[in-house]
This record gives structure tokens, sequence and C-alpha cells, in this order.
């Protein structure tokens, strides 16, 4: 039986205090003549930090970088200050510099929220304790992984008739040109596009699979493996780089969640591929979103064309994400002088989000002022600040410290979980929660919408599970997962 608890799943005190004296050097020695050296200079030293403060946990367990606290860092570092790594001259040119300090206080103050509040996480419910304890068969999780990819594709075949190479095609022109695209549907039929989120569980099922491909049949392991693909082909279709970096770290938690100790370096050399193919892709990605796949792949292999356009937004520009750090720092220009706090509305736009149009006609379209609107940017373009930007929107430098403790509170609850999970849909429960939680760092209000396929996966577990595990023996427990040793 797989002794979980040798996972370290709660935080470190010494990471922690790590955390709050890095951010606190980098806040006393943040400077800069202009807002990009500002911008690096609190990137480098957040960065440092963050290195150092998941080194000191990962020198006691290794799998403790695989619990949900550390990608939510990566993935809030990536989103804010990674790409002041390099060149971004022509950010001088978009915000001043007492902008871009209080933008840089702010995102100091999320980071050391989430690494505080993480020590004061409530216990998971019990109910949700048991059901990822139920052992389950290998047939099982195969039988999730095919449900979750065929309705995952559902809302597209429908759209063309299912067609499936007219549906590839169309995955490859520009954003919001297909068939299946939001607003495309009308009625009861955008249901679809929500029910397409169900394709969140393949990604983590084929970790699953192919962490432990022995216990499947050939022709499994190349289903899981032609699944995963799918998912990366459509990321990188759809321009979509946060949908790709939930797919490569939940696909990576739960490979790296449940491997054995002789393939520990496969799953060092996955992470490195991976790590490498999303920073190449990410370029990529930002001609594909305007121009689309197959246009962009046409002009690149053309003869008489040198290659692709380039979408990066001035050529002294080194790396480009979303510019979320110069939208926070605009947003703190506005907010409060010209704008008031938007207050709980904030909260509540996000709470009905998931509740589909055809259910409720009348439901908010968004805030009664958009970021978009309060900084004066036309109606084609959107805004992308983070949860920090959201959240001083709301209520200002508090409403940021109350989002970071959510999130840190949020990321050490769901961590705790992991100390009980003894079956594959267990581990396959846990593993999708990294979706909505990676994925909510970028916008609060993603964090519900994509928690519905956490909640599938535990209807999952309810109806295929074998009862409790008090009731079956230690054997069959035995079977369905490596032994403890082979996770110390």
């Amino acid at each position: 039986m797989l002794n979980t608890t040798s996972i370290q799943t709660r935080p470190n005190p010494a990471s922690t205090g790590c955390w709050v004296l890095g951010l606190l050097i980098t806040y006393f020695f943040l400077y800069g003549s202009t807002p990009e050296e500002l911008a690096r200079h609190a990137a480098i030293g957040v960065g440092l930090t963050m290195v150092v403060a998941i080194g000191l946990e990962a020198s006691d367990n290794w799998r403790c970088v695989l619990r949900p606290d550390a990608p939510a860092f990566g993935a809030l570092y990536f989103l804010t200050f990674f790409e002041f790594l390099s060149r971004q001259s022509e950010v001088n040119e978009m915000t001043t510099k007492a902008s871009m300090y209080d933008a840089c206080c702010l995102t100091l103050l999320a980071f050391g929220s989430i690494a505080v509040a993480r020590h004061f996480s409530p216990a998971p419910p019990a109910f949700l304790s048991s059901l990822v304890k139920r052992p389950t068969a290998p047939a099982a999780l195969f039988s999730v992984f095919a449900v979750s990819f065929f309705f995952g594709i559902l809302f597209m075949l429908l759209a063309v008739n299912f067609n499936v190479f007219e549906m590839i095609d169309q995955m490859m022109q520009p954003r919001f040109t297909q068939s299946w695209s939001r607003g495309r549907f009308g009625d009861w039929k955008a249901l679809l596009n929500q029910v397409g989120d169900i394709i969140g569980l393949v990604p983590p099922i084929a970790g699953l699979i192919l962490a432990r491909r022995e216990r499947y049949h050939w022709y499994g392991v190349l289903v899981a493996i032609f699944g995963l693909v799918f998912c990366l082909f459509q990321a990188i279709a759809g321009g979509t780089r946060s949908a790709l970096a939930t797919i490569l770290i939940t696909f990576l938690v739960a490979y790296g969640l449940t491997i054995s100790r002789a393939r520990r370096l496969e799953f060092g050399l996955l992470c490195i591929i991976a790590a490498g193919g999303f920073l190449a892709s990410s370029s990529v990605m930002l001609n594909t979103r305007t121009v689309g796949l197959k246009a962009y792949l046409t002009t690149a292999t053309s003869p008489t064309r040198k290659g692709a356009p380039i979408a990066l937004p001035d050529e002294d520009t080194s790396f480009f994400v979303d510019r979320n750090l110069v939208s926070i720092s605009q947003l703190t220009s506005v907010f409060p002088s010209t704008h008031p706090f938007l207050g709980l509305e904030t909260l509540y736009v996000a709470l009905v989000a998931p509740i589909p149009r055809a259910v409720w006609p009348g439901k908010p379209t968004g805030l009664s002022l958009s970021m978009e609107d309060a900084l004066g940017v036309g109606s084609d373009m959107t805004v992308s600040a983070t949860f920090i930007g959201e959240a001083y929107v709301a209520g200002g430098a508090i409403g940021v410290i109350m989002a970071g403790c959510f999130f840190g509170m949020l990321t050490a609850w769901w961590g705790r979980l992991g100390s009980f999970v003894a079956s594959e849909l267990g581990f396959l429960i846990y593993t999708s929660g990294f979706f909505a939680i990676a994925i909510s760092m970028r916008s609060l209000y993603a964090l519900i919408v994509a928690a519905l396929p956490t909640i599938a996966s535990i209807l999952f577990a309810l109806l295929l599970s074998r009862g409790t595990p008090d009731r079956e023996s230690k054997a069959d427990l035995d079977q369905a997962l490596p032994s403890a040793s082979s996770h110390k």
C-alpha cells in the first residue's frame, strides 16, 4: 500500500521564512531609474527567493515541488516577472516609474500572502479524504480517460458534423473563427462548450498511465499518448499559453507522484523537455492566435518567404509573456484616483461565472466597469492583469492581501489531501485540482470554471470506486499502487 504520508504535504516553516526574508530584502532594495529596471530588480529578487525557498523543501523530499503551492508560485512568477529577466525597453513608454513601483509592491504582497497563508489551511473534508483512498482498477481509469476525451471534443465534432478532418483544419485557423467558438452556439447548445472542459482530465490521466505503463496494454498506452498530444496540439493551435502550461503541469504532477525510483531520471528529462518546449512554443503561439497555426506553418515553410511574422511588440523585446505587471501598474494609476474600487462586485461576478447563460439568461456579462474601459483601451483588446490586478481593482492593497491569503490557504488545503491519496482515481482527483489552481493565477474568474474537471473526477470516483479501503484487502491496494519504498 502506498504510504502517501512520506510525501510532505505541509509547507516547511524554513521555506516560508525564506519567502518572507527574501521578499522584504527585495522590497527594501527595490530601485531603478526606469520602470523596466524596477521590474527587473524585482524579478531577480523574487526569482532567487523562489528558487531557494522551494529548494529548501525539495532537499527534504523532492516530491514537495509537486505540491499545489509550488506550481502556483511558478505560474504567478511566470505571469508577472519572468519576462523582465530579458530586455523590455518599450515598457518605459507604457507606464511610469511610480506606477511600476506600486505594481511590484503589490506583487510582492501577493507572493508573501500566499507563502504565509499556507500554514493556516483547514483539513480536507472527511468524505473526500475517504474517497481518494478507495482502490480502483486500471480499466476504470482508462474508462474515465475515454469518456473525458470524447465529451471534451464533442462540442467541436457536433459543430462540424463529425468531420474530423474539418475539425482539425478549423483548429488551425485564427482564434475565435471556429464554428464552435464561444457565442456560435445558442441556448442550451452553449452548454456543450462548458462540458468540453472535462478534457482537462486527459493530461493527468495520461501522466498516471504513462508513469506505470506496465499495468496497461500497449494500445492503451498509445491511446493515452494520443490524447495528451491532441491536448497539446489544441492548446498550441489555439494560442492559449495558459492552457498549454496547465496541461504540462497536470501531466507532470500526475507522472511525478506515481513513478517508481527507477523512473526518476525519466521524469527529470520530461520536465526539461516540457520546460524547453513551453518556452519555444510561447513565441510561436503569439502568432498562431492571430493568423492561425496553418497560416503560420505555411509562411514559415514557404521557399519564397524567410519566415513567419514576428508577433513580439518590439525588436528590443527578448521574451514576451503578457505584460501583466504593466497592466497592474496602469490600474494603480486609475484606481482609486479616477475610479472607485469595485468591492464585492468582483467576487460576485467570479462566483456566478460557471452558471450557463441558458440557465440564467440575465447573468451579468461582466463588471460594471471593466479593466479595459478603466484603462481606455479599444473594445477589441483584452487587459490581462492576473488575480493581483483583479483583486486590486476590487479592494486595493487589502484586496490583494486577501486574495493572496485565499490562494495560499487553498493550495495548502488541497495539498493536505495528498496525504490521503491511495488509489488511481484518488490521484486523478488530486492532480486535476492543480489545473484550477495554476490557471487561477492568471485570473480569479477562472477558478470555479476550471474546477469543473475536478468535480467531474470526484463524480467518476464515486461511481467507479470499490467501496472503502477498510473493506478491501491489503493485497488489492498493493496491486493498485507501487510500494511505499519506491516513493522514498
